[in-house]
């Protein structure tokens, strides 16, 4: 193998430095649900709309909102070979790739309804609040519109709008992909013999999204177990999960099973809130991603943070993730002159396309060695280059990039993207200080699918919440298991802080052995853990405050729904500083939260 300098332009994000770079080998980037052969989704902060309107290059997405500082962040599909002439233009401040995310359910494994009984009700406190006139979006997989927690007593669907972002496109779709099934069109397909065949859409067995639904806005009517808000109504984005063909560096295939990309999830956001319109509205959002700065300053936490802060009666809720013992994140110091070493760790026969990200301060500057398991360096990269290591087919093996400050938080990032068929063992990624003030750096290892390479041990599983999750206006949640005595922390469920040093999560709630309902049974239950299934506690809990706010003519933006569940959570931190990273300030009281917004 050997180390290839580019001529790509070095101040632009490093993934798409690797599409451009794969371009020119000859490599195209796979279509997905929103993009074309040969385009890629983005996320961009502009500085004028007009300007960035004009450019023929750009397939506009949405106008999300303003930043504190008055750019406008939007979304977009971008020919890839396009993308350093839209990078440069006056009226880019910043432009990111779009992240593949994940679900962050930790046993998938599936729950025979048939030998799944109702269980008890995890919901341990009861309020008159049910709900009534919020809307709750849940972005996710597997929407059972059939199931009778979804619907009113006479049969009729709650679901307001069904946007499946993989269904067939047409004029109408939003941002230009998907297909929206309204409640009009639902009902009509409930009084068919087959109402997934009518509607035209299929949710899948034991769908995640369902479980997830019905915790938040399950009304019990099937299951005998209402969830936290049972008379919300629901608007559902069916996150894309079509398995794209990525084309490899060796000319051969692989499928990869990841999910929609934060783009998508942006434009999802924007939908429900328009679906909503002016009713108080809370979304829950049940997926992870580990790459990004975990500072809030990634264009996808800005644009939720812009969305949310657009109107009063806005939030959304994420899950922490459940990465906590999975050995994903490293941090240290490294002094000037000196080097600071990351063992990573690949099993072998472990071909599929790996990621890391290490943030440093932008007054430092360092060098990255890499070392193979034969222990031969391969590559020596400073600051402000980037580059391939290429077999001898000229195959990019590994695509490098050593960023000088990032234009979103002045900081340096280098970006390793190992594409496959690589040798296994531990690869040594060394940083050397050149310059230094501060020293200190985090590394990520991004999620994969199926099988999570690691750093060697020991492991500092200190910030390891999703980064999609980081965001100043963003409500995230780890979990506890309500079935264990002392209701301790679930041993998956991430931990803080941010790399800024903000606490998250903000709260913890239910999320290990929770019963809720099963897709294609109407009527029954199965068990699913995670912190997919704390998150749509919370954002139950913010329905009935919103709920109740609403009956009052009280409208409440993110900053008092915030101080509310402050006020109405446990906040009593283990005294071991570990598990207090992971706790936030506790789990929350339903009737704290309601009685909260009755004395305003």
């Amino acid at each position: 193998m050997r180390f290839e300098c580019t001529d790509i332009f070095a101040d632009i994000d490093p993934r798409l430095q690797r599409l451009i770079q794969r371009r020119r080998r000859g490599l195209s980037t796979p279509p997905t649900a929103s993009t074309e052969v040969g385009e890629v989704a983005v996320i961009a902060k502009v500085n004028d709309v007009r300007a960035w309107r004009s450019m023929t290059e750009v397939r506009e997405g949405a106008e999300v909102g303003s930043t504190p500082n008055g750019d406008i962040i939007v979304t977009a599909r971008v020919p890839v070979s396009r993308l350093q002439s839209v990078r440069t233009s006056p009226c880019v401040v910043s432009l990111e790739a779009s992240q593949n995310l994940q679900l962050t359910t930790e046993d998938l494994t599936p729950q025979s309804p048939s030998l799944v009984g109702k269980g008890e009700n995890w919901q341990s406190e009861t309020t008159q609040q049910k709900g009534k006139n919020a809307v709750v979006g849940i972005i996710d997989v597997g929407c059972d519109f059939v199931h009778q927690n979804f619907r009113h007593p006479d049969g009729s669907t709650r679901i307001l709008a069904l946007w499946d972002q993989d269904g067939s496109s047409d004029p109408d779709s939003p941002f230009g992909y998907g297909k929206v099934y309204r409640s009009a069109e639902i009902n009509q397909a409930l009084k068919s013999e087959n109402p997934y065949s009518a509607l035209g859409y299929y949710p899948g067995k034991i769908a995640h999204g369902t479980h997830v639904m019905d915790i938040a806005t399950g009304n019990g009517n099937g299951t005998g177990n209402p969830g936290i808000s049972p008379e919300a109504d629901i608007v559902f984005v069916h996150f894309s999960n079509g398995a794209v063909e990525a084309v490899l560096a060796d000319g051969g295939s692989a499928v990869d099973k990841s999910l929609g990309d934060t783009t998508e999830l942006v434009e999802a956001v924007d939908f429900i809130f328009e679906i909503a319109e002016q009713r108080p509205c809370v979304v829950n959002i049940s997926l992870a991603l580990h790459g990004g700065p975990h500072d809030g300053t990634a264009l996808v936490e800005q644009s939720i943070d812009a969305l949310v802060s657009n109107k009063p009666n806005r939030a959304v809720v994420i899950a922490a993730g459940n990465s906590y013992y999975k050995g994903i994140h490293s941090s240290g110091t490294v002094a000037k002159n000196d080097f600071t070493d990351l063992y990573w760790d690949i099993p072998r026969g472990h071909w599929q396309y790996k990621a890391m990200e290490i943030w440093y301060a932008g007054a430092d500057k360092f060098l990255l060695e890499i070392f193979p398991p034969n222990g031969e360096a391969l590559v020596s990269l400073q600051l402000g280059e980037n580059g391939d290591i290429v077999d001898e087919n000229d195959n990019t093996v590994i695509y490098l990039s050593h960023r000088f400050c990032d234009p979103n938080n002045g900081d340096n990032m280098i970006g390793i993207f190992m594409e496959s068929k690589l040798p296994g063992g531990v690869w040594t990624v060394r940083l050397h200080g050149i310059e230094v003030n501060n020293g200190s750096f985090h590394a990520w290892i991004e999620r994969e699918d199926g099988s999570q390479t690691s750093f060697v041990p020991p492991h500092d599983n200190t910030n390891t919440v999703s980064s999609i999750g980081c965001g100043h206006n963003i409500i995230m949640v780890g979990s506890y298991d309500p079935t264990k005595p002392g209701q301790p922390l679930s041993y998956f469920s991430s931990s803080g802080p941010t790399r800024d040093g903000r606490k998250k999560p903000d709260f913890i709630a239910p999320g290990q052995n929770i019963w809720a309902a099963s897709s294609l049974t109407q009527t029954k239950s199965s068990r699913k853990s995670g912190t997919s299934m704390s998150a749509p506690v919370v954002t139950g809990i913010i329905a009935l405050m919103l709920s109740e706010a609403r009956d009052r003519k009280i409208e409440l933006d993110i900053n008092q729904i915030r101080d509310i569940l402050i006020q109405s959570a446990e906040n009593n931190p283990p005294e071991d500083p570990l598990k207090a990273a992971r706790y936030g300030y506790g789990p929350i009281s339903i009737n704290a939260a309601i009685s909260a917004v009755r004395t305003m």
